[in-house]
C-alpha cells in the first residue's frame, strides 16, 4: 500500500541467480562497462586499464554475473603478505543482494595457497555505503591519505586505509 495518494507500489524484482566466476584479460570490456555504471566518469577505470591490471600475474579478480551480465567485480594485487583490493563495484540493480559479501569471501577464499595474511584497501572518506561494508567485514581503519581523491568539481577527499586479517581464514583455493 502507498503512503499518499497517487503513488504506486514499488515493483518487486524477481530473484536473480548470481554466479561467481575469475576474470580474464577478456573481460575488460565488460568490466569496464560495469564500473561505468558504478563510479562517476572520471573515477571510472578505462577497458585499457582494466585489460592490463587483469593481464598481471599477481592479479586475482572475480565477478558475479546475473545471466551474461556482469552484476559485481573485485580486483585484488595479491602481494603476499598482503593482498590489496584494488577496486570493487556492485551494478545499482543488484545492490544489498549480498553480491559483494559473495565476492570479498570468494577473494579470501582464492588468497589462502598465497600466503596472505592481511587484506588492505583504501576508500573514500565520504563514501559512506563502502565504509560501512568493509567495516561490517571486518576491516579496521589504519589511518588517512589527506587529500587523496579529486573530485570532477576539484574537490579533494581523504583516502580511508583499512585492513583485515585473513590469516588462517582462507585454507583452500576454489579457484
Amino acid at each position: 500500500m502507498c503512503p499518499r495518494a497517487g503513488c504506486r507500489p514499488a515493483r518487486r524484482k524477481a530473484p536473480v541467480t548470481h554466479s561467481v566466476r575469475l576474470l580474464t584479460r577478456e573481460d575488460a570490456a565488460g568490466v569496464h562497462a560495469l564500473h561505468a555504471r558504478c563510479f562517476p566518469p572520471d573515477e571510472a577505470w578505462s577497458a585499457w586499464s582494466f585489460r592490463d591490471t587483469l593481464a598481471l600475474p599477481t592479479t586475482i579478480g572475480l565477478a558475479t554475473e546475473a545471466g551474461e551480465r556482469l552484476s559485481g567485480m573485485i580486483l585484488a594485487q595479491n602481494t603476499p603478505p598482503d593482498a590489496d583490493i584494488l577496486t570493487m563495484c556492485v551494478d545499482p540493480d543488484y545492490r544489498r543482494a549480498g553480491l559483494a559479501t559473495d565476492l570479498l569471501n570468494g577473494l579470501v577464499r582464492l588468497l589462502g595457497p598465497y600466503g596472505v595474511n592481511r587484506l588492505c584497501l583504501d576508500v573514500a572518506a565520504d563514501n559512506g555505503a563502502a565504509t560501512a561494508f568493509y567495516e561490517s567485514s571486518g576491516f579496521l581503519a589504519d589511518g588517512r591519505r589527506r587529500n587523496y581523491y579529486e573530485r570532477s568539481d576539484g574537490t579533494q577527499v581523504d583516502a580511508v586505509l583499512m585492513s583485515r586479517s585473513i590469516a588462517g581464514q582462507a585454507n583452500e583455493s576454489e579457484a
